[in-house]
């Protein structure tokens, strides 16, 4: 009889195997130790498969918008805006969604190295890092009084920046050599305080009780400021019909996203916002016009200005008299307003000039004290001076600094490449760096001291005069890092006599020590009790209002500008620009912001040469086209990329380090601070051409009407003819779950967007698979162009799953694996999938995509990962489920409670940390919800309604209100 055992082994045998298998793993090395978390005495703060929050603050920009930072076992897996945060007030932007991969990005550094031979940094423990650091900090301050020590920071209005300010007193070194370094700073804003009302510092805005924003190349929704807060503020005035309506004119030769919100757009020849701002203040204050209710000085400042050659102005600004006395007459009318700027777009050479015509505007038209507020810049920790970092990069360059110490600052990832930053960092014997992440500084450091995370960190920040936003690590170091600030806490008790120890334990005795004189008059258990609550809440809000100011305009030669003669007739203005992705390009990006387009072009992973279409017909140009940027400072190749939201007379290209290369060492006259837009560029055919990484191929809407429109005129959509049904409208029997967007409030700054690859585990797929149109993203934010005479618009509208109560995905599925489920989301079941791909092509969103690959998530980024959404593989179709996670969580959440899901109890991620508060989600049968009162809106609207598919997503018409 043959022997049918698989492969000849009985089951004695396979217990021979087995057992000798049991030997062998015994005789094997021990594993690593691992840390598990002992359940069966649980603590107390931890429930398996339960979220913990801890409330911080956010770090990616001078904003420090308040978070709350989800974690999972121990792991931080999502951020979300703090509710209790003034600033932020619940909301977060692109790059604060992406914060969590900045945690676990695999290039952050493990531990301390120092610069080996051949240039190779080389692991060293953190006892030989700092004796080393500081062994060289006791030899500069032998050679003399004061040491040659400089340390470089990002602005640290908190407990760290305090400390810098007493270890560098300790070593006997002047404040001066404390450079603060933040590259956006308004200097120019902050020179024209001072010199008007004794005030230099950058004022706050209040743009919700503005009836009219007009903005100088503010990019307040992208960049500028505290774009979370002025989106939301902004937001606040919007969907509404009629003249309540807050209206936005922007001024500038680029469109940008604020731009793209704005109901007119004033194109300026660049550089010549100056002129356009002393023109406005000149007919605002001039007599004849006889507006009412002006501020007294009204008449001497009409005095300075009054001598303004109008033709002249007209021609460097190049916008007609006619407009900017329209744009006069409505500031005379709807007031309160605001006027905003300078922002980068347009800080020249005169961007003092034209910030000291901007804050008269508003002191003569009554903004200051209600929609612009001096007297909350904390102060605490302001940029330097521009003279100061000058000075810095004078005495590296000449050989004068024997030990540079970088705290969370790139000057040669974020400088001007022409000012010699990484010239004069070569001079210095010891470069010593904070940062946890490879950049262009860190690059020539001699010793890295990588510092924590600020999900790992305790400290705080004072984001504005009475609002000291709390940090706390939300989890244990993932690497061997260290606070910079106990470090120089550990470097300061190395140093030799004379020097003394700084009089603290550790940095967090530091931090409590400084909050604890946020609560006079308590002590002992009180006190702790009392810090331990503010860290709960996450921020610490005092009663601190607006203070007035006194005008003393000392200087009328500050409002008399001097023609700078005919403007040159070769090349092209070169406008550089920041955006709400890339920000100011410094350092490894996160995937996700690599990966999302840019909403306006719709490029994503590489930089790209923005031209006006007519210019790049002259120029014989087409997308992809690979074409040399030169100026005088130097010279980089890029892509083409046409787009009409540009003037013909400019290129612009988005800042990063080839924007660096262009950049001329040219600063604005009276504050010293960077001129952005100064330079002018040549831009050539190289005869290359590439394949854009793009979502779409085309910004038109091709004869669809996806994007509509209301005015005063007609302030609803009219409804399509009814049309005869053979079935009957599905029902559900307990929800109906709907969103309704809002076009009037969006302003396409894709916090959305990245939110959904955090919350999903969306994964990122690369150049590579973009330029094949392979994105996988559930939500994307689409552009379409319209040109009406010779007047670009630039419409924007999220478009996700639409959740269609009559899918024509789910008919062509030859498996079932999607189907309508009773609360009406048409859910996908990914282990059914068979990747046929049909529901794709008969889907009339286009909002279903396809995984071509498998998902890769390098460690750490897995450790991102929401537990509670499953990681789709190669072969299958995904796309938006409303967070049926959350959903989920609060069903049950409302079982426990035993009563009914409340309104509002469920946000999806987008809906949650969106700032202008354009997405709501509900219940569509329930009549009392929000998202069934927006969907009965006049406004409300379904994207291709005439195909019936019956959608849960309401789209609320985009308000055109050009004449006001």
């Amino acid at each position: 009889m043959p022997d049918e055992r698989p492969n000849g082994i009985d089951r004695r045998t396979l217990l021979k195997l087995a057992g000798a298998a049991g030997v062998l793993a015994g005789c094997s090395p021990a594993p690593g130790p691992q840390k598990l978390i002992p359940y069966l005495v649980a603590p107390e703060e931890i429930v398996p498969g339960v979220p913990l929050f801890y409330r911080t603050v956010c770090r990616e920009c001078s904003a420090a918008c308040g978070v709350t930072a989800r974690t999972r076992e121990g792991r931080v897996t999502k951020l979300e805006g703090n509710p209790d945060d003034p600033i932020g007030a619940g909301a977060l932007c692109a790059r604060g969604q992406a914060a969590v991969q900045g945690l676990y990005a695999p290039e952050r550094f493990h531990g301390p190295a120092r610069r080996a031979q051949g240039g190779r940094l080389e692991s060293v423990t953190w006892d030989e890092a700092e004796a080393a650091l500081a062994t060289a900090l006791a030899a500069s301050r032998a050679k003399g009084s004061p040491a040659g020590v400089w340390l470089l920071t990002r602005p640290e209005p908190g407990s760290a920046g305090a400390l810098q300010k007493e270890f560098m007193e300790k070593l006997g070194v002047p404040v001066a050599r404390r450079v603060v370094l933040e590259p956006f700073d308004l200097w120019a804003l902050r020179e024209a305080g001072k010199r008007l009302f004794g005030r230099a510092e950058v004022p706050a805005f209040d743009l919700e009780q503005a009836r009219t924003v007009v903005s100088f190349g503010a990019d307040f929704v992208e960049t500028w400021l505290s774009p979370v807060e002025l989106a939301r503020q902004l937001a606040s005035g919007r969907g509404k019909v009629g003249p309540e309506r807050t209206r936005l004119v922007w001024i500038g030769p680029r469109l940008c996203l604020t731009g793209v919100s704005a109901d007119t757009w004033l194109s300026v020849r660049a550089g010549g916002e100056p002129w356009a701002a002393l023109a406005l203040l000149r007919f605002l204050c001039d007599p004849a016009q006889g507006f009412a209710g002006l501020a007294p000085e009204a008449g001497a400042i009409f005095g300075a200005v009054k001598g303004l050659d109008l033709a002249e102005a007209e021609r460097q600004s190049g916008l007609p008299h006619a407009a900017i006395a329209s744009l006069g007459g409505e500031l005379a009318r709807r007031r309160p307003s605001a006027v905003l700027g300078p922002g980068l777009l347009s800080s020249g050479t005169h961007a003092t000039e034209l910030g000291v015509a901007i804050q008269l505007i508003n002191y003569v038209l009554g903004n200051i004290g209600r929609t612009v507020l001096y007297g909350l810049d904390p102060l605490e920790d302001p940029p330097s001076p521009p003279s100061d970092l000058r000075a810095f990069l004078t005495a590296a360059a000449a050989g004068q600094v024997d030990v540079l110490l970088v705290h969370h600052a790139d000057p040669c990832g974020t400088l001007p490449a022409a000012l010699g930053a990484a010239a004069a960092l070569a001079r210095v014997p010891l470069v010593v760096s904070f940062s946890g992440v490879p950049d262009e500084t860190t690059k020539r450091a001699h010793l890295v001291l990588p510092d924590d995370h600020p999900l790992e960190a305790f400290g705080d920040v004072t984001a504005r005069r009475g609002v000291i936003a709390l940090a706390q690590p939300a989890m244990t170091p993932l690497w061997e890092t260290r606070d910079a600030s106990q470090v120089l806490l550990e470097v300061a008790s190395k140093l030799p006599a004379p020097a003394t120890p700084l009089p603290y334990d550790d940095f967090y005795s530091f931090v409590q020590t400084r909050l604890g004189k946020l609560f006079p008059g308590l002590s002992g258990d009180e006190l702790a009790a009392a810090q331990r609550s503010a860290q709960q809440v996450g921020v610490h809000v005092g009663k601190v209002g607006a203070e007035p100011v006194v005008l003393r305009l000392s200087d009328p030669e500050l409002l008399r500008m001097t023609a700078p003669g005919p403007a040159p007739q070769t090349g092209l203005a070169l406008v550089v620009f920041p955006t709400a992705l890339r920000d100011d390009g410094r350092g490894p990006s996160s995937p996700w912001l690599n990966e999302v387009p840019d909403v306006l072009t719709n490029v994503s992973w590489t930089a790209w040469a923005e031209l006006a279409p007519a210019t790049a017909k002259r120029l014989g140009l087409d997308d992809g086209d690979v074409v040399t940027v030169a100026t005088l400072a130097g010279r980089v190749t890029l892509p083409a990329c046409a787009f009409e939201g540009v003037r013909e007379d400019v290129v612009a290209v988005p800042l990063g380090p080839e924007a660096l290369v262009l950049l001329a060492p040219e600063v604005d006259a009276l504050s010293g601070a960077t001129a952005w837009q100064a330079a002018r560029a040549e831009v050539t055919r190289t005869g290359r051409s590439i394949r854009l990484p793009r979502l779409s191929a085309t910004p038109y809407e091709e004869g669809r009407t996806i994007v509509r429109t209301v005015s005063a005129a007609a302030p609803t959509i009219p409804a399509l003819p009814a049309a005869g049904k053979m079935y009957p409208a599905p029902s559900f029997p307990v929800h109906r779950w709907a969103m309704a967007i809002d076009l009037d409030r969006c302003t396409g700054c894709q916090a959305c967007v990245v939110a959904c690859y955090a919350e999903n585990n969306v994964p990122v797929v690369g150049p590579e698979a973009m330029t094949r149109g392979r994105n996988m993203a559930w939500l994307r934010v689409e552009h379409f162009v319209r040109v009406e005479g010779n007047r670009p618009r630039v419409d924007l509208l999220p478009m996700m799953c639409q959740q269609c109560g009559n899918a024509p995905c789910e008919t062509v599925c030859p498996v079932y694996a999607t189907y309508t489920n009773p609360e009406g989301l048409n859910a996908q079941v990914y282990n059914r999938c068979v990747g046929t791909r049909y529901c794709s092509n008969n889907c009339p969103y286009k909002v279903r995509v396809f995984n071509w690959q498998e998902p890769e998530f390098p460690e750490p980024l897995n450790m991102q990962l929401n537990p509670d959404v499953t990681v789709r593989s190669k072969g299958v179709m995904e796309k938006c489920t409303f967070c049926v996670q959350r959903i989920r969580f609060g069903e049950n959440a409302a079982k426990d409670a035993k009563g009914p899901v409340k309104d509002g109890a469920i946000v999806p991620a987008c809906a949650q940390t969106c700032p202008a508060r354009a997405i709501v989600f509900g219940d569509a049968d329930d009549p009392t919800s929000r998202v069934a009162a927006l969907r009965r809106d006049g406004r409300g609207y379904h994207v291709l309604e005439e195909v019936n598919t019956l959608p849960a997503i309401t789209y609320l018409a985009h308000v055109r209100d050009e004449d006001p």
